[in-house]
């Protein structure tokens, strides 16, 4: 069955409306005192303040691991992917994030096919567990400014992942400079994820539910539900 062999690409939805970058992947706009207290935004002109020094090169990166996005105080960051919540924590860098990893490999174009990790930092707030099932959507944290921050926002960081013999996951390029993390910004496709149960036509639902009933190998539900979806596309819906 052709279903069961393609890979899915990996496309990330927005987790709050509106999407606003304040800092994009590789970028190195953070600087803070050389004991990685006091963190500020760097001057117009690039340079850190008096007595400051660049953040990221202190924490052993080339520089930032991810997209800083707007996120003002309290405000509820969704799920910008289906996964299973494997990191629930609380970082000194980072703050208190979550981590989701896909429950299925990803094409990520020029990363190759892993599972993939999508990560949210600085909340005050997480909403979800430790090994829940999310969709696209769900919230799963309240933005806030926790860890080495300079204001409230959501930092959103994707790690192509594996998993070893005893079930742990680990980074794949994990020496890139980056902590294994990738640039997300390219696997965004445009909506936000609150919208997407609300936009997607009634035959891409019936899909996904036939993929599910395929993976837990009951075959003959499964075929039925994609003749379902056919027959929905064929009038539009």
């Amino acid at each position: 069955n052709s279903h069961s062999f393609q890979m899915k690409p990996l496309y990330l939805y927005y987790p709050y409306r509106p999407f606003i970058i304040g800092q994009r992947f590789g970028e190195n706009n953070a600087c803070s005192n050389p004991d990685l207290t006091g963190v500020v935004s760097q001057n117009s002109d690039g340079t850190c303040p008096p007595g400051k020094v660049k953040l990221y090169p202190l924490l052993g990166m080339k520089g930032h691991t991810g997209l800083d996005l707007h996120a003002p105080d309290g405000v509820t960051l969704r799920s910008p992917v289906d996964g299973i919540v494997k990191e629930v924590q609380l970082e000194p860098e980072r703050g208190l994030g979550v981590g989701i990893i896909s429950k299925e490999k990803k094409d990520m174009g020029q990363h190759g096919e892993h599972y993939a990790k999508v990560r949210q930092w600085h909340g005050k707030k997480i909403l979800v567990q430790l090994g829940q099932e999310v969709k696209i959507g769900d919230p799963v944290m309240l933005a806030d400014n926790t860890g080495l921050s300079a204001g409230s926002h959501n930092h959103l960081e994707v790690k192509p992942v594996e998993y070893s013999a005893n079930g742990d996951h680990y980074n794949v390029f994990q020496d890139n400079g980056y902590y294994g993390s990738i640039d997300p910004l390219p696997f965004f496709v445009g909506t936000y994820a609150e919208d997407y149960y609300k936009i997607l036509p009634a035959s891409v639902h019936v899909s996904v539910f036939a993929a599910e009933l395929e993976a837990k190998g009951n075959l003959v539900a499964s075929k039925r539900m994609y003749a379902l979806a056919a027959f929905l596309r064929a009038f539009g819906n």
